[in-house]
């Protein structure tokens, strides 16, 4: 799957640059990185991470521009104890260590507003939807068994499983939107620094808990990108 999307987008990217050669609109690539911020119960579960980004921009007109944008996030989890039903190969202090990673990837389309002109700092909105991979892996040094419900690791157990059913690899395609904005920095005829921030919205999958209670595992997150158009 993630080939899959890095391999769609630079397709993308390659198809635009032709329409850049014959001048018939004018065409920018951006590349950049910086840091992602979890928000809301998804940083209840994992930590501050990098980010990596790229994309094309189609300006139509000056002031308004499309693009098609690739971005990797990944975030480091927070450990967790869970507590294990008392059998005699349970860890002796009746709980088990998870420890878990997460990765979040996008192919978004945004629509991007900037003030016209030549001048040498310009702020600009942006905003748009697209699709989400999020995937989760987990592991334990622990064993025993375990009833275990959280949306946020894709897993929802209401009767007692051994921990090898929790520990593995999760993940999802899930729709999403992101808004926000930046600003740009000229440097020279034919380059730009921006600095940018976007709040991103991911409708997750649902899960049922052993009290018959739908869980949703929908994430938000607050990457800061620094980087160039060219």
């Amino acid at each position: 799957m993630k080939k899959l999307l890095m391999g769609a987008f630079l397709l993308t990217v390659v198809a635009a640059t032709p329409a850049r050669a014959q001048g018939d609109r004018p065409v920018h690539v951006n590349i950049g990185g910086g840091f992602t911020v979890p928000v809301s119960d998804v940083a209840d579960r994992f930590s501050t991470g990098g980010n990596f980004t790229i994309g094309a921009i189609f300006e139509p007109t000056p002031a308004f521009g499309l693009q098609v944008e690739y971005a990797y996030n990944g975030l480091s989890g927070q450990d967790k104890f869970i507590p294990l039903q008392v059998t005699p190969v349970a860890a002796a202090n009746g709980q088990a260590l998870i420890e878990s990673h997460h990765n979040m990837q996008y192919i978004n389309f945004n629509g991007i507003l900037q003030v016209h002109g030549n001048t040498l700092i310009k702020p600009y909105a942006i905003g748009g939807g697209g699709f989400y991979y999020r995937s989760v892996s987990l592991t334990t040094p622990d064993v025993g068994f375990t009833t275990w419900c959280d949306p946020y690791w894709y897993v929802c157990y209401p009767t007692a499983v051994s921990i090898d059913r929790v520990v593995g690899d999760r993940s999802s395609w899930d729709p999403g939107m992101n808004v926000g904005g930046g600003v740009t920095v000229r440097l020279g005829e034919s380059a730009l620094f921006y600095v940018e921030t976007r709040w991103h919205y991911v409708w997750g999958p649902e899960f049922t808990d052993a009290q018959g209670a739908t869980q949703k595992a929908n994430g938000q997150y607050f990457p800061v990108t620094f980087g160039f158009r060219f």
